[in-house]
């Protein structure tokens, strides 16, 4: 295969995972469209953009690490993303996952809750809870009793899918 029909195969991964693609001497040999709107047209070039930053990062700790790593929630050009960089021996690999901004997540948080039938109380509860309060801290932040927010929460649950129990939303 050539690296043509390599890359090829590449500009296909979907419509927000960016995607590029250097060399061991980090000149960049292949970005996807997601990859071109963050960073520019780096082709033919050496990289020293922030995902280089993150590579930094894994040849510090190479006895660590075996050449890839995830990157939670990191910043890149200005935006937060979940990146993770690949080492093969060959060539260098960076993917990147844009996330939503902090008010786009509460607003499509707040649309699934509507959705399911909860109330408005519970539905600002449960933002609460995927945000990481503890009950003690809700019922603080919003003047209720913890015995009315028990009731809330078990209301909630009732509306939602088992996956939003609280072992997994406070996990």
């Amino acid at each position: 295969m050539s690296t043509d029909q390599e890359f090829n195969g590449l500009k296909c991964m979907g419509s927000k995972l960016g995607i590029c693609v250097k060399d061991q001497d980090k000149t960049v040999l292949f970005q996807n469209d997601v990859s071109l709107r963050m960073c520019g047209n780096l082709t033919g070039q050496v990289c020293s953009k922030a995902c280089m930053q993150l590579y930094n990062q894994i040849e510090e700790c190479s006895a660590l690490s075996q050449g890839m790593k995830l990157f939670k929630s990191t910043d890149l050009e200005g935006s937060k993303v979940d990146a993770m960089v690949v080492n093969d021996g060959d060539k260098i690999t960076t993917m990147f996952y844009p996330l939503e901004s902090d008010q786009e997540r509460i607003e499509k948080q707040e649309h699934f809750f509507i959705d399911r039938g909860l109330t408005k109380s519970e539905a600002r509860i449960m933002q609460m809870v995927m945000q990481g309060l503890t009950n003690a801290q809700i019922a603080e932040k919003l003047f209720i009793s913890k015995a009315t927010l028990k009731t809330h929460l078990n209301n909630a649950y009732k509306k939602l899918p088992s996956s939003m129990r609280p072992s997994q939303l406070r996990a």
